[in-house]
């Protein structure tokens, strides 16, 4: 995907779990992308659990993508709403109304084609957790959406089993309705529940063998697929170890390059900033959570800046990024002193 300067840069973030803290860094994210006078949008697409609102200060009382789903309001510029931060807009989730998580594929179709077209420089879209087809869709806007996980086992899988749905749900959209291309990959999918797991260079080689053409685009397609992963609430250099295993994961199993692109340590003044309603980026500019925002946004805007990431840039691994935020973390205590 090619990004002009008029384009708005869509940066998805899914969880896989909750309890990662999606939500916190898609906030502090949108507002650090914000003081840096980048024209930003953040969307709560946790159309089940809709509380950026509530994080930010706001009043659930304004349209949102519920009444945009349920039709009391048809036009999609009339959910922006003013956040008291210069250069951030919000566009609420409004769970009040039951169903709207499980919108029909139009309805879904016609909010990304609106979230797309948002005149801004950056549109962040903070997702649901699970792996949901709505979700996953919403996530496959881009080639490089960003998922959140923490350092533990768990969260490790989860994001694992997301991306690999992903994976699928991308690659069978490759193919056209009702198509043997997509009955083998519904076969694998059976296969799979029998004990029988294949990985997607396997599947598609099958594929390949009875139908080179179409399975060639498929290939070249997934060789875009470019998951970027932030490592959330991190305790320190141990951690490194268990967030490479999500990339050795992806790599083996899904045939796909993910990067690493923040680590950000555990910060005991989030909870305060919860309870005081107001991002932390605001509220404590100097807390460690903080610290680390501004790398993130520096790394997500250099995955995006129109170079094939595959041929020129070199991945940094979690190492590099652990230890360029403790070296950072360093030098501003002894400039402190």
């Amino acid at each position: 995907m090619e990004y002009s300067n008029t384009m708005a840069v869509l940066l998805p973030v899914a969880g896989g779990k909750g309890g990662v803290g999606k939500s916190i860094v898609s906030i502090n994210l949108a507002v650090t992308l914000a003081h840096q006078c980048r024209n930003t949008i953040l969307c709560d697409l946790d159309l089940g659990g809709a509380n950026l609102h509530t994080l930010l200060g706001l009043k659930n009382n304004q349209a949102g993508l519920g009444t945009y789903i349920t039709k009391q309001e048809t036009d999609f510029s009339n959910l922006l709403q003013a956040t008291g931060i210069p250069s951030l807009q919000f566009i609420a989730g409004d769970c009040h109304y039951p169903g709207v998580a499980n919108m029909d594929f139009f309805t879904k179709k016609k909010i990304i084609k609106n979230i797309q077209s948002l005149d801004a420089d950056y549109v962040i879209m903070d997702l649901g957790a699970g792996s949901t087809y709505n979700i996953i869709d919403f996530f496959l806007t881009t080639y490089d959406g960003i998922i959140v996980v923490s350092p533990d086992l768990t969260s490790i899988l989860n994001a694992y089993s997301f991306l690999k749905s992903a994976v699928f749900r991308f690659c069978y959209r490759q193919f056209a309705p009702k198509s043997p291309e997509r009955q083998i990959l519904q076969n694998s999918i059976l296969q799979r529940m029998e004990g029988k797991e294949y990985s997607f260079d396997q599947i598609l080689s099958v594929i390949a063998s009875k139908f080179p053409e179409s399975a060639e685009k498929a290939i070249s397609e997934m060789k875009k697929l470019h998951p970027r992963i932030i490592m959330n609430m991190g305790r320190g250099h141990t951690d490194i170890e268990l967030g490479n295993r999500l990339l050795n994961l992806t790599r083996n199993k899904l045939s796909i390059e993910a990067e690493y692109v923040g680590f950000v340590p555990y910060d005991e003044n989030v909870s305060l900033s919860i309870a005081r309603r107001q991002p932390l980026t605001i509220m404590k500019p100097d807390s460690p959570l903080c610290l680390a925002m501004p790398e993130i946004a520096s790394r997500l805007e250099a995955t995006v800046s129109g170079k094939d990431i595959f041929l020129e840039d070199v991945q940094e691994n979690l190492e590099e990024i652990v230890n360029s935020y403790y070296d950072k973390l360093n030098k501003k205590r002894q400039d402190d002193i």
